[in-house]
């Protein structure tokens, strides 16, 4: 134990209840409730650290410091309490380690975030001066820290680990108006996972070749976003001159052979007309300097029910007046994974 944890257990404990007894913390890392969460690469975080005291009876929680780590990155320090009952642990009503209540940062890690109340009725120094307030976390989950973490741009799976509780519950006021604590030991302690989605747009399948040669070819840029925050857009070169197309989305992939190309999406499927010609100017058909362009926005998605991690599946058709059979080529097809 270092210095800092001793001065945290000295501002919080005044006599310790026999050893047979027993109070356990148990700790969850949250974001909004949410103990898994689905998240864009670089998106902000907000988090939360609950508590909970179980085992023997207790009058709630009377300090705590406690460790957190970020397997996605380096942490920032975590908040400080401005008001409610957790202002109690804050210095100078408070204890806490010299760097705050949000914990010094070590490397990345941010290490014994939280502090202790005033249980020895301090009046002869000046911290800590404030008062204590019994029930915290006393047998429910109870906000004890609040922060914010930076996903990682690479996809992937990554958690918020807590780590190295030291915690004491309150156990009785004495008669001088100190309180007699008791040790609680390390219960259940949850992570927050963080998924990192893959949200770029990918393209898949082939495209058919018209008449003219043209080989139709989607790129894809930015974000699909749920909520509005960001949106993709998809944009098919190489496409015929001055001819009517035809973008079709579904939910699935697919690869069905259709008039000579592959039709690569899976039923049901939405069916959107383009507004205007491919461009590209002279005889239609006869160049490949024709393009068509689709914002894949949060109002599409929403129309498709579409939820944060599924995928938009998309493809053009366009009209090849010079084909010889029937006069329709087709594009490769996009994949569009939604984010938050």
């Amino acid at each position: 134990m270092n210095t800092i944890s001793y001065t945290l257990l000295a501002a919080a404990t005044v006599a310790v209840a026999p050893a047979a007894a027993q109070t356990t913390l148990d700790i969850a890392a949250v974001s909004r409730g949410a103990r898994v969460i689905e998240v864009a690469p670089g998106q902000s975080v907000d988090y939360q650290i609950l508590g909970r005291l179980g085992g023997d009876a207790n009058l709630g929680l009377a300090m705590f410091a406690l460790d957190l780590e970020f397997t996605g990155g380096a942490l920032t320090q975590a908040s400080t309490p401005t008001s409610g009952p957790l202002v109690e642990f804050v210095a100078p009503r408070g204890v806490n380690n010299p760097a705050g209540f949000g914990g010094t940062l070590d490397g990345g890690r941010l290490v014994q975030v939280g502090g202790a109340m005033n249980t020895i009725a301090n009046s002869f120094a000046p911290m800590p001066s404030g008062n204590v307030v019994t029930g915290i976390a006393d047998g429910t989950f109870d906000e004890l820290v609040s922060g914010s973490l930076v996903a990682p741009t690479a996809p992937g799976v990554y958690a918020l680990e807590v780590s190295n509780l030291f915690a004491n519950a309150l156990v009785a006021q004495a008669p001088n108006g100190s309180w007699r604590v008791r040790g609680a030991e390390a219960g259940a302690m949850t992570p927050l996972v963080v998924e990192v989605l893959d949200c770029g747009v990918d393209t898949y399948c082939v495209s058919s070749t018209s008449a003219a040669g043209c080989v139709a070819t989607i790129s894809g840029s930015g974000m699909a976003s749920l909520s509005g925050a960001s949106a993709a857009t998809l944009t098919v070169t190489d496409v015929a001159n001055e001819v009517q197309g035809l973008f079709v989305w579904s939910r699935g992939d697919g690869a069905a052979p259709l008039f000579g190309g592959t039709f690569c999406v899976a039923q049901p499927f939405t069916r959107v007309l383009e507004p205007a010609l491919s461009g590209g100017g002279g005889v239609p058909g006869t160049t490949c300097d024709g393009s068509f362009t689709r914002t894949i926005d949060s109002a599409l998605l929403l129309s498709g029910g579409f939820a944060v991690g599924e995928s938009l599946y998309g493809q053009w058709l366009y009209r090849d007046p010079a084909a010889a059979g029937f006069p329709v080529a087709f594009s490769d097809a996009a994949r569009v994974t939604v984010c938050p």
